[in-house]
């Protein structure tokens, strides 16, 4: 936006230039002559400040699509972080209870060991087993959490592009219709 306002800027120079320089050089009374300058300098200036209201406006448009869209991500990153803390705490519950169960478990076999020791292998890997299913689950939680917050980044950042493209598509049109004033008045003066 910033090269473009200033090609805006260096096309009205250039026309106030090149009708200056036309009005200087045509053949017309020095009253004539300041009459067109007065003339041109007004329509210059009102040109000048209708282009600059167009690019302030394009600017807070642009500026208010990027912070809708910093929200957004602010928001998902928040909801992200809170669920992959509560899923680690629950885990954590979780694991701590298969542990004291494992603990009871061997505390009830100390007593006849020998009568017992194959139970308490076959308990003791089943849970275990659970113990390292409850933490696979929740890796694989986190992972599809962290993968669809991806794909919403990406289609938030898609969405925004897509609003930021379709706000500034008159841009060009603005700047060939600056174009254009600028000629039609450097031949207006030299008529």
């Amino acid at each position: 936006m910033a090269k473009k306002s200033r090609f805006l800027l260096g096309a009205v120079i250039g026309g106030t230039a090149a009708a200056v320089a036309a009005l200087l050089l045509a053949p017309k009374s020095g009253k004539e002559l300041r009459k067109d300058l007065a003339e041109q300098a007004d329509q210059f200036k009102d040109k000048a400040s209708d282009y600059t209201e167009y690019a302030k406006e394009k600017g807070d448009e642009l500026s208010s699509i990027a912070k809708d869209k910093a929200d957004s991500f602010g928001g998902q990153a928040s909801g992200l972080a809170g669920n992959i803390k509560e899923r680690s705490k629950d885990s954590f519950n979780r694991a701590q209870d298969v542990s004291g169960s494992v603990l009871e478990t061997l505390r009830k076999q100390t007593d006849d060991l020998s009568s017992r020791f194959k139970k308490t292998k076959n308990e003791l890997s089943d849970e275990m087993d659970e113990f390292a299913d409850i933490a696979e689950d929740t890796s694989d939680d986190i992972f599809i959490d962290v993968k669809d917050s991806a794909e919403k980044a990406k289609e938030i950042v898609s969405e925004g592009k897509a609003e930021a493209k379709a706000a500034t598509a008159d841009v060009p049109e603005k700047v060939e219709e600056a174009k254009k004033d600028i000629k039609n008045a450097a031949d207006e003066v030299v008529k």
